[in-house]
């Protein structure tokens, strides 16, 4: 920390109030949310580049390799099916307990940590990871009601889907992948917050489990668990950059009765 002050016989200055810690967390929570959706507007070209390169990844696997990919999980011949089908088993308890209990599960002791050791980081993480979730599901849901595609057990094919039908069949919920969103949604805020390969590893491990167990139920197709670990990646990476940016540096001016200055921290 670096400070500049400047003494002298200043008049006492009173300090505006400082908000409430319920009012600070609205605060940081509703700048999150719009941070989130208003990033398209700050994407520079290399962002372009990878939405178009998602885009194009998803109408191939549409038209070209949905229907195969599933059938082969089907047959079970293809030499890639077993060792995704055993990355499935995971994925499976994730299923079994659901996301919103993971979510729990992780989330709620790393707050109680947090505030009983006074980790910061650990706090902001759960408060990232509930955030990152709920905003990447929020996108998803809005993708399945414009959409309207089947899901692979229907037998209406990779092709059949309902635009701007805003059906609430469950059949018709296939794209994106809700659970494919919310593993990796989760995942990535863990992963890039503790930046270790030890973490990377197993997060992303079980996100990956999770999109392929869609796939071996024949719940989803392979675009719907692309396109929604995509945007659970970019939710959460979105939210972790911006508060990584946000406390590299900071600047508090501060006032007293014998000096004015700013404490410069990093």
């Amino acid at each position: 920390m670096l400070a500049w002050h400047s003494p002298g016989d200043a008049q006492e200055l009173q300090n505006p109030p400082r908000q409430s810690s319920f009012t600070s967390l609205v605060s940081t929570v509703g700048g999150d949310v719009s941070h989130v959706f208003s990033s398209p507007l700050r994407f520079k070209h290399k962002d372009g580049l990878q939405l178009l390169a998602l885009t194009a990844t998803t109408v191939i696997f549409v038209t070209s390799l949905d229907r195969n990919i599933d059938q082969d999980f089907i047959e079970r011949d293809d030499f890639y099916i077993k060792p995704a089908s055993e990355l499935a088993q995971i994925g499976d308890a994730y299923d079994k307990l659901s996301a919103e209990y993971v979510l729990a599960g992780l989330s709620v002791p790393m707050l109680a940590g947090g505030l009983v050791l006074k980790d910061k980081k650990l706090m902001t993480t759960s408060r990232v990871m509930i955030e990152s979730f709920l905003i990447a599901g929020a996108i998803t849901q809005i993708g399945k009601k414009i959409s309207g595609r089947a899901r692979p057990y229907t037998g209406n094919g990779p092709s059949s889907f309902a635009w701007f039908k805003f059906s609430g069949a469950e059949e018709r919920r296939s794209f994106p992948s809700g659970h494919a969103t919310g593993a990796f949604a989760l995942m990535t805020v863990l992963a890039k917050q503790y930046d270790s390969w030890w973490v990377e590893i197993p997060c992303y491990t079980l996100a990956v489990s999770v999109a392929m167990q869609r796939l071996d139920t024949h719940r989803h197709w392979g675009a719907d668990v692309v396109l929604g670990s995509a945007i659970g990646y970019w939710v959460g990476s979105t939210l972790v950059n911006r508060h990584k940016q946000s406390t590299s540096w900071s600047a508090k001016p501060y006032l007293s009765t014998d000096r004015i200055g700013v404490a410069w921290s990093f």
